[in-house]
């Protein structure tokens, strides 16, 4: 497939679907500064990741001395940059929420302010996971080692604590910053034209103002859509994705050839409008640098004359969703479907995988076994999307029962709780 150039986007809206952005925010220039641990890096650590305790649990008689309590909820990340140059700053955080009832989670950036971290349901008494970007001003920053301190309050749980795997300061840069004319990239712009081929795919392709193919290492498309909320903010209808171990993931694809196209699968998404999408160029040889498209909006998922999608989310979640020490946990998800109709179903899914101990069927959709668990004990997120038999499928309620011995952690389902995606025939 050819190129497609700024000029020949006008043609191609009058003689196809194809649906182009109209402009609604400028292509941006971002460097991300990733946290990196090692006293070397000045982030001497205790764990694998960066603990955050509330100070009462100090001289808690046992939680106190766990190691888990000597994390100091500070990190440092060096940026040397030239404050003038810089547009705007975030932190972007790979955040697990912490004990049921954590509360007040905040960071003070280089002792000048303090910032609330949002809240997604932990202080509630929920497990969650999500993966915050917060503003910062630039006036707080320096130029050279940035020093973020992170604080949380007991709330109701029994030891107020979360943790963070992975932070990154990302930074937006001005148009005349110095890297961008040493690397030649000063006035490089790109945008996304989308075609939809069907209710079921749309096309993706990345559109240059010139040939920059040879300085182009791969792309990354991301999604603003009605969906399942993967990322764990709370929120359904959102730019979809995240980042595992700093890796995007379940956003809706990369090309790492030219014309660096790809094709986006929505086949199981509800007919919708407001659909929105971007991309995140990334460059051969650029240090830390990528460019950030204009997004492109009015696209839709169209309604199909033969096929629905329904979802279906749990209303009785337990408060918080977890197992261990072999105490079972149930919810039920009613599905107003009609089981000879369901052409797929499928079971979305995140948890905090703390590991089943011995129990050979940890998890069960209306009494069928599931491998939710990836059988590690890893203290780690994951999202599962089942495919399930739609002979599975009760109308009505549909149980979900979860279970481990672990003496400890055992395994947390993180809002949103479990989700039905139902495609039947109308």
């Amino acid at each position: 497939m050819k190129r497609i150039s700024f000029a020949a986007i006008a043609l191609i809206a009058l003689l196809s679907t194809t649906l182009h952005a109209q402009e609604t925010t400028p292509g941006q220039f971002i460097k991300r500064y990733w946290y990196q641990q090692g006293l070397e890096h000045g982030n001497p650590n205790f764990n694998q990741s960066i603990r955050v305790s509330s100070p009462d649990i100090m001289l808690h008689p046992l939680y106190g001395k766990r190691v888990e309590a000597r994390g100091n909820g500070m990190i440092q990340v060096l940026a040397e940059e030239e404050l003038d140059q810089i547009e705007s700053a975030a932190l972007y955080l790979e955040l697990w929420g912490g004990h049921p009832g954590t509360a007040a989670k905040a960071m003070t950036v280089n002792g000048r302010s303090t910032y609330a971290i949002p809240e997604v349901g932990t202080a509630k008494g929920h497990c969650t996971y999500h993966y915050p970007l917060i503003p910062v001003e630039i006036t707080d920053l320096v130029n050279g080692y940035n020093v973020f301190q992170f604080s949380c309050q007991a709330g109701f749980s029994f030891w107020g604590h979360f943790l963070m795997d992975n932070a990154c300061l990302v930074l937006t840069l001005k148009g005349e910053h110095t890297d961008l004319v040493a690397a030649g990239l000063q006035g490089f712009e790109a945008s996304v034209v989308a075609t939809v081929q069907s209710a079921d795919a749309i096309e993706l392709q990345l559109a240059l103002s010139e040939m920059h193919d040879a300085e182009i290492d791969y792309v990354e498309y991301y999604g603003y859509y009605e969906g399942f909320d993967e990322n764990g903010n709370g929120l359904e209808t959102d730019w979809h994705g995240y980042t595992k171990r700093k890796v995007p993931q379940h956003h809706l694809g990369r090309s790492d050839t030219a014309p660096f196209n790809v094709v986006w699968n929505t086949a199981m998404l509800k007919p919708q409008h407001g659909v929105k999408v971007k991309a995140e160029v990334h460059f051969k040889d650029r240090d830390r640098i990528s460019y950030l498209t204009p997004e492109t909006t009015g696209l839709k998922i169209p309604v199909r004359t033969d096929t629905r999608i329904d979802r279906f989310r749990s209303h009785d979640l337990p408060v918080p969703f977890w197992s261990r020490a072999n105490k079972l946990n149930t919810c039920t998800i009613v599905a107003d479907v009609v089981p000879g109709k369901i052409d797929k179903a499928e079971l979305h899914i995140l948890i905090w995988d703390g590991g089943e101990g011995g129990v050979k069927d940890h998890f069960k959709f209306n009494g069928v076994p599931l491998q939710l668990a990836s059988g590690k004990s890893a203290h780690d997120v994951i999202y599962r999307i089942f495919e399930l038999d739609p002979a599975w499928i009760r109308a009505g309620e549909n149980t979900i029962e979860l279970l481990s011995d672990t003496e400890h952690h055992g395994i947390e389902v993180l809002l949103p709780g479990p989700e039905l995606v139902i495609k039947s025939t109308k």
